[in-house]
């Protein structure tokens, strides 16, 4: 073996090690987290497969087989990989260290609108978790969120410290309303909306409100907080669990607010593509409602 084919070995020993390494710790971090770094890992596990390890061996090949243009062939896959993956992992690096960031409370939004409809329905805590860190991460509006869990137990789950938390308890606690007290719930909610240009409201836990109020109570209490949403420009979230309302109560929702799409906006926000991420401010319009989303709900005129 010459001395010009050990320098072309090792290079390509050195993008197949880093190929290798790169594939692992992409795997590793598409396992641990969500979306988008999830989107941004599996594209770099990719990248490193094809610019790495299968870039080491055409290296390999080319080697083997013919040494004309090894050397421009090997200085410029190295040097494109390495680019390509400092690059990427630098992005990711940001973009985690941007949400996992020790929260600070947002100040109230300055006129940047998220990109959501007034009135929205989620059917699941994972979306409805990636949506609100994605929300909190770009946008400078404040979040009233009511839940079932300990006011620290959720901010911990969701990865969001909102500017407001109400938990849904019947025990005693500085920051607790209870279930059955819907007037008061729609009173801060009010208020905070009124208060916050542009806020939003995240509401879960309307399964366990339920036990102590009649459906009819609670869709009219959703579709006054809904109204008043409109109203002072924010926005309202509610999460639904399909299985634990009757197919007629699911479709009053279903009707009267918008079924969102999280992955879109996601795309839109962060972008599919390794160096698509857009800068916070460059949000695309609001979707538009659903024609029939200001429709009276047979339940509201009783």
């Amino acid at each position: 073996m010459g001395h010009g084919n050990e320098i072309q070995y090792l290079s390509a020993a050195i993008l197949i090690g880093i190929g290798a390494y790169g594939v692992i710790r992409s795997l590793e971090e598409y396992k641990r987290h969500g979306e988008p770094v999830k989107t941004l890992a599996r594209t770099l596990l990719v990248s490193f497969f094809l610019f790495g390890i299968a870039g080491g061996l055409g290296v390999l090949v080319t080697t083997a087989v013919s040494l004309k243009f090894w050397m421009l062939q090997a200085v410029s896959i190295t040097l494109g990989y390495i680019i390509l993956a400092s690059s990427t992992l630098n992005l990711l690096g940001k973009l985690e260290r941007y949400w996992r960031a020790p929260s600070v409370r947002r100040e109230k939004s300055r006129g940047r609108k998220p990109p959501l409809p007034p009135a929205a329905m989620l059917t699941s805590t994972e979306d409805a978790k990636v949506l609100l860190k994605t929300i909190f991460g770009y946008f400078n509006v404040p979040i009233l969120a009511i839940g079932r869990e300990h006011p620290e137990s959720w901010a911990k789950k969701m990865g969001v410290e909102p500017a407001e938390y109400i938990w849904l308890t019947r025990v005693e606690h500085p920051q607790s309303v209870s279930p059955s007290a819907l007037h008061i719930l729609n009173s801060k909610i009010t208020t905070f909306l009124k208060n916050n240009p542009n806020g939003i409201v995240y509401i879960e836990g309307i399964e366990y409100i339920s036990f102590y109020v009649d459906f009819k109570s609670i869709a009219k209490f959703i579709l006054a907080v809904r109204d008043a949403a409109i109203i002072h420009g924010g926005h309202l979230i509610l999460l639904v669990t399909p299985e634990t309302l009757e197919p007629q109560q699911y479709a009053i929702f279903k009707k009267e607010l918008e079924t969102i799409d999280v992955q879109r906006i996601i795309n839109n926000l962060v972008g599919v593509a390794l160096f698509g991420t857009l800068a916070p401010g460059s949000a695309p319009k609001s979707p538009e409602r659903n024609d029939d989303a200001g429709t009276q709900s047979p339940q509201e005129e009783s």
